[in-house]
């Protein structure tokens, strides 16, 4: 019996270079390679990259298809631009007649989904990777308070009225209400952390509906890196965002002075002016940082091997990051902030260094102990490189549909 499996993210990698689309488009190619699946991947767009369509038109690419979307509300999870959407995810649905619908986020695509997919295709079973926590925190999903940027490990309706005053508690309970009520139609969750797992579970879904599947990337190729007396060249990937900790790591380098140097490859984005102009001081100030911009993901290989550590200071729980698991790949080692799913990732002193987020002197001293042990960083790249496995992302699929199959045994008996 062919599996039929519908992919669902809130961007296309050909528009956004966020690691959850990029995990949703590899698996929907990967799981097309295996014999009896067959895999469609849709992706919802907004108006810069589909200007001339309507909201809730349905569009391809390739074999991919593509949700036009309009107003969305990012406190309440839901959409705000009518319902002709719902008739175009219904031709789709019909027309594919998937087993498993898999989402990876609500955002942007709209919680109230889950209701249409189990009115469409109430024979399908609904599969969510919780890739963030946009579900628990209305605060775009980073578990940090507002406005002072505090670590938050536990959300609901009173603390988050906390952070957001203006909207009374009943709001907050509201959102929590409704979106439990939809969170109740799907049939499985996927963390891939166990941190990611914990939180959810202490917010209110049931920890048995909860399967921790760690990410993992596919192989991009590898670039070799030349040995190095002095290994004191420093990376970093990502959006050029505060909660990546960008100004923390700028005043490191800053304090580091001649003893490291910097890369920093990543757009700005849609960050504010404010941050804009706080990151253009701190990149002044630190002489031994460039930023490069935007990168391509074909790029990585041949960026990672110019650099002998990847450095991910964020200031927020990061899940399971793809631009780690893509380093752990090259052998590339990390310093990073000891904590959410970085601190399962990165193995402190073995794999590389874990230090507390937003403290630039503890990061500096990390970075230049780092820099001036040249045995240490040999060790660490060896224990990536015999780490590795050829098969990892091959198993990554099987888990998926392993996965996939028991939720379809149990619809059958």
């Amino acid at each position: 019996m062919t599996i039929q499996v519908l992919q669902v993210a809130h961007d296309h990698p050909a528009f956004a270079c966020g690691g959850t689309e990029f995990l949703a488009h590899d698996l929907t190619a990967a799981l097309n390679a295996v014999p009896g699946v067959r895999a469609r991947f849709l992706a919802a767009t907004t108006s810069l990259q589909r200007p001339d369509d309507v909201p809730g038109a349905l569009g391809v690419m390739g074999d991919d298809h593509l949700l036009r979307t309009g107003r969305y509300d990012r406190f309440s999870m839901l959409r705000q631009d009518g319902v002709d959407w719902i008739d175009s995810m219904g031709r789709l649905l019909g027309a594919f007649r998937p087993d498993i619908v898999h989402l990876h986020g609500l955002d942007r695509i709209g919680a109230e989904v889950l209701a249409v997919l189990r009115r469409k295709v109430p024979q399908a079973r609904i599969v969510l990777t919780l890739h963030d926590y946009q579900i628990l925190c209305p605060n775009d999903g980073l578990m940090l308070t507002v406005p002072d940027g505090a670590l938050c490990r536990t959300a609901g309706p009173d603390r988050c009225h906390a952070c957001f005053p203006a909207m009374p508690v009943s709001a907050h309970l509201l959102r929590k209400s409704h979106l439990t009520a939809l969170l109740s139609l799907v049939d499985r969750f996927v963390a891939p952390s166990r941190f990611l797992a914990e939180r959810f579970a202490e917010w209110g879904i049931e920890a048995e509906r909860i399967t921790v599947l760690p990410n993992e990337v596919r192989a991009l190729g590898t670039v070799a890196r030349r040995p190095r007396t002095r290994p004191d060249r420093f990376a970093f990937f990502g959006n050029i965002a505060p909660h990546k900790g960008i100004l923390p790591l700028l005043a490191a380098v800053r304090l580091a002075g001649d003893s490291v140097t910097l890369d920093l490859h990543g757009g700005l984005g849609h960050a504010a002016d404010g941050f804009r102009g706080a990151f253009a001081k701190a990149l002044a100030a630190a002489p031994n940082a460039r930023h490069h911009g935007p990168y391509r993901r074909e790029d990585l290989p041949a960026l990672m091997a110019r650099a002998d550590w990847m450095v991910m200071p964020s200031i927020w729980w990061e899940n399971a990051p793809l631009v780690l698991l893509e380093a752990r790949a090259a052998g590339l080692p990390v310093i990073c902030s000891g904590i959410g799913g970085m601190a399962e990732t990165v193995v402190h002193g073995v794999t590389g260094r874990t230090v507390a987020p937003g403290d630039p002197e503890a990061l500096a001293q990390a970075m230049c102990a780092a820099a001036g042990d040249p045995a240490g960083h040999a060790r660490m790249s060896a224990a990536l490189h015999a780490r590795r496995r050829d098969d990892a992302y091959s198993g990554f699929v099987d888990a998926h549909l392993a996965l996939y199959r028991t939720l379809l045994e149990r619809v059958s008996a």
